[in-house]
């Protein structure tokens, strides 16, 4: 009995190790999943953007026409759809204001399901699944591999090098001050008062 006991307890250590490295391969791959399915969203919008644009006419066209946008005229309608569209998804793709670029992306998606009135199932379907996607950058944020994340490191390790700096006492400060007048004069510098 205490055999079986002590064979079960190395083959428990051994699958929870085993498990570890799995989780943590997983988790490894995260940043590349996230960036993967930013560039996928991004990729959509801009397009559908750059189609807005290649036809301006058309777009307005549409905007009047087909699409019931509330609250605005159809020509701003297309001018924001299409500067959401192209604006959002390049800040989303490289991870600037990722959760922002991401929130406007995720409105833009919702009002489009709504003003457009002959919007079959599956669209739907598809316009729920890429809303939930940019939910998930909006709480996550754009990963790791992002210019936010980029940023924030700068930010950080600028902060963490001026805390690092001494300070100087009043006393060591004028100390300091009086010596480099000196040496000014010395020179013939005029003071900087």
């Amino acid at each position: 009995m205490i055999h079986k006991k002590g064979w079960l307890t190395v083959v428990l250590d051994h699958a929870v190790a085993w498990y570890g490295r799995v989780v943590w391969g997983l988790e490894a791959l995260l940043p590349l999943f996230d960036l993967s399915v930013r560039l996928y969203l991004a990729h959509i919008f801009w397009t559908g953007g750059m189609v807005k644009l290649s036809s301006w006419i058309s777009t307005v066209v549409l905007f009047t026409m087909v699409y019931d946008v509330p609250l605005l005229p159809p020509e701003m309608a297309a001018y924001v759809a299409t500067a959401v569209e192209l604006g959002g998804s390049f800040l989303l793709a490289i991870g600037l204001a990722g959760r922002w670029a991401a929130l406007s992306l995720f409105g833009l998606n919702i009002v489009a399901s709504i003003s457009y009135g002959q919007v079959s199932d599956a669209a739907l379907q598809e316009a729920f699944y890429v809303g939930m996607l940019f939910l998930y950058f909006v709480l996550h944020g754009p990963g790791l591999l992002s210019a936010d994340t980029l940023l924030s490191h700068l930010i950080q390790r600028r902060q963490s090098k001026s805390d690092a700096k001494p300070t100087l006492s009043a006393h060591t400060a004028s100390h300091s001050v009086s010596n480099a007048s000196d040496a000014e004069m010395k020179a013939g510098l005029p003071w900087r008062g």
